[in-house]
């Protein structure tokens, strides 16, 4: 296994949002007049599209209602970089081929790398939800990456934070290190059959795991 690029997950991966995010959700079902949902069962969703956690818990509201609103609550919110992770895209970028795959939407996306002073310039590719047809877990999600790349599967390293992350690389074939710094822990990915040297703290240990494995 020769590792020739890498695809990074965004929100908890290299920016945290994780709480801002959460709690976005649900002061936005409180002024529209809507049932109250746990963070930590919002949370548990993380790793696939806002469009598709809304109609979950709120089927009777109107999606882009809801996401406009909550669009202004997250970006009224200063978000700042998982620990470390400019300074290891810094690193990666040159020796291997950079891209970003994330369910975030695109009008967060931008605004939050601006804001943690990451450039767009790094990466071959940045993909939101709103940039492919298919979103995690489906495997078909990596379809416009793959193609982008033209590289073999397993020359393709995914790095995400969720179980979702997860279940669609592996069902993709491409290879996949899990990072701590979101919701989800060690035996979450375990019981899915992830190896625990595949499990990463969080970025930092990547280039420790490229050394080892790619």
């Amino acid at each position: 296994m020769k590792i020739k690029a890498i695809i990074f997950d965004v929100d908890n991966t290299l920016i945290n949002t994780g709480n801002i995010s959460a709690k976005a959700y649900i002061s936005t079902a409180k002024e529209l007049g809507l049932k109250q949902v746990s963070i930590n069962k919002i949370k548990c969703l993380f790793g696939i599209p806002s469009h598709v956690i809304i109609k979950k818990f709120w089927p009777e509201t109107g999606v882009k209602n809801f996401q406009e609103i909550k669009h202004k609550k997250i970006l009224s919110k200063k978000v700042k970089q998982i620990p470390g992770a400019k300074n290891i895209i810094r690193q990666l970028y040159g020796k291997y081929k950079l891209g970003l795959l994330s369910s975030k939407t695109r009008v967060l996306m931008y605004p939050h790398l601006k804001q943690i002073g990451l450039s767009t310039n790094y990466f071959k590719f940045i993909y939101s939800a709103d940039d492919v047809k298919f979103h995690k877990p489906n495997p078909k999600v990596f379809s416009k990456a793959l193609n982008k790349l033209k590289l073999k599967r397993n020359e393709i390293l995914y790095v995400g934070d969720s179980i979702y992350d997860f279940i669609a690389t592996k069902k993709a074939k491409l290879n996949f290190t899990a990072v701590l710094t979101g919701h989800y822990r060690k035996k979450d990915f375990q019981r899915l059959g992830l190896k625990k040297e595949n499990i990463l703290n969080s970025i930092n240990d990547l280039p420790r795991w490229l050394n080892k494995n790619g």
